[in-house]
């Protein structure tokens, strides 16, 4: 039976006890009057207890969602309609928290996971409070996971006067901190900030720059590594074969037929051709990295790419490429013309061989000023580089050509570095580009 047919049973009894009352009381019946009347307080006070029970329940289970307390485990089945949707909404809400708190703890291990310093501060009325900082922050600066500003601020406080100065406004830049009394260490800080339900974040993330560039610097390595193994490998193992089977071939025969001669003579040509071989790489890998000073001159860069061009004319001819060109005027700077001009014919080569096998072979050379920077791009109508192994593009050795050496690329990186520039690759509206980039002295 339901909470409302019951009070509704209720005040009828109350009712009909009040009409009988007034019945009573005019035949003046005295003694029954009482009796009726105290029966009439009795069921008052029993509605007043009933209620307040029914009402209790419902406030109890309703503080508890307000305050989410999902303590409560219970599944009876209840009789009353407004119980039972009360305990519908709180398995429901009690379901939402626990898939919450499983979002948030995957949240926090992926903030904990990331190799990036990240501390998170939450708005407090005029202040801003610590609400999270990650592994990698108290791992970086080998300090605890501390709570509040203050304990920020006496164990990093490069740190929290920088942002403070900030204003606690976004900004991107690097920042030199120093981690008690050991030297200062140079990171890039990046700030930002974040309203969520009417309450303000401040995200704050550090990356120190010697850690990612050592990062990078091992994985180039790494790769290089892998490269010349594989090069060596790739000689080492047919002289290592060849030279095993001579010796035999020697070793068990005391006169030698025409066959065991015409064997020793292709054993002989091939550990030739595989030595050959290793001292070309050899010279090239010294070329790479015993790369003479730039000797710098004041050089006019139209003239200087018109005359790369003019050398390859030849090839573009033969190939039936097309060579469009876009030169400023007058654009001098100050570099090694040797070097810079070898530069320019090691990108154009390349452009040759991405447009070989394309419908379209063009080639297009712009030259000119950009934000007191001086900017030549190379642009070719190729296919471009797979994205899967753009990261290795600059690799030394590292080749996508079966005659190429892999030292064009990585050989113009650092000539058109020692010369305090950029060389990258992208692509743009569906053509290769790569582009070189140097300061406007």
């Amino acid at each position: 039976m339901s909470f409302h047919i019951k009070a509704f049973l209720r005040i009828f009894t109350i009712l009909l006890l009040g009409l009988l009352a007034v019945v009573v009381f005019e035949q003046k019946l005295n003694y029954s009057l009482v009796l009726i009347s105290f029966v009439i307080i009795m069921l008052f006070v029993e509605f007043y207890y009933f209620q307040k029970k029914y009402y209790n329940t419902i406030d109890r289970v309703v503080l508890a969602m307000l305050y989410e307390d999902y303590s409560l485990k219970t599944s009876k089945p209840q009789k009353n309609d407004t119980f039972d949707n009360l305990q519908k909404l709180y398995h429901k809400l009690q379901n939402d928290q626990m898939k919450n708190e499983v979002k948030e703890l995957v949240y926090l291990n992926i903030l904990n996971s990331l190799e990036t310093g990240i501390i998170i501060f939450e708005r407090k009325v005029d202040t801003w409070e610590l609400f999270l900082v990650n592994n990698y922050f108290s791992e970086l600066f080998d300090i605890p996971k501390v709570k509040t500003w203050y304990n920020l601020n006496r164990l990093l406080p490069s740190l929290t006067n920088h942002i403070t100065q900030l204003g606690f406004k976004e900004s991107k830049g690097s920042i030199d901190l120093q981690i008690e009394n050991e030297n200062k260490q140079t990171f890039m800080l990046q700030t930002s900030k974040t309203v969520s339900h009417d309450q303000e974040y401040f995200i704050v993330l550090l990356d120190s720059i010697q850690n990612v560039l050592d990062k990078k610097e091992k994985d180039t390595w790494e790769n290089l590594m892998k490269i010349i193994s594989h090069e060596i490998m790739n000689s080492l193992t047919p002289i290592h074969s060849l030279a095993h089977n001579t010796q035999q071939i020697l070793n068990d025969n005391t006169e030698l037929t025409s066959e065991d001669l015409e064997d020793i003579k292709i054993s002989v040509q091939t550990i030739v051709n595989r030595t050959d071989h290793l001292k070309h790489f050899i010279d090239n890998y010294r070329r790479l990295t015993m790369l003479p000073s730039p000797k710098k001159q004041i050089t006019n860069l139209k003239s200087l790419l018109n005359n790369s061009i003019e050398t390859l004319q030849p090839l573009f001819k033969k190939s039936g490429i097309s060579v469009k060109v876009n030169l400023a005027d007058n654009v001098l700077l100050n570099v090694d013309k040797q070097q810079i001009e070898q530069v320019f014919i090691n990108l154009l080569t390349n452009a040759i061989y991405a447009v070989l096998k394309q419908p379209t072979k063009q080639i297009t050379v712009d030259l000119y000023e950009k934000n007191n920077r001086i900017y030549i791009d190379f642009t070719d109508s190729g296919s471009g580089i797979a994205e899967e192994i753009q990261h290795k593009i600059f690799i030394p050795f590292y080749t996508t050509r079966e005659e190429g050496a892999g030292i064009g690329l990585p050989l113009s990186k650092n000539i058109v570095e020692m010369h305090n520039g950029y060389l990258t690759y992208h692509r743009r509206e569906e053509r290769t580009v790569f582009s070189l980039n140097f300061p406007l002295y």
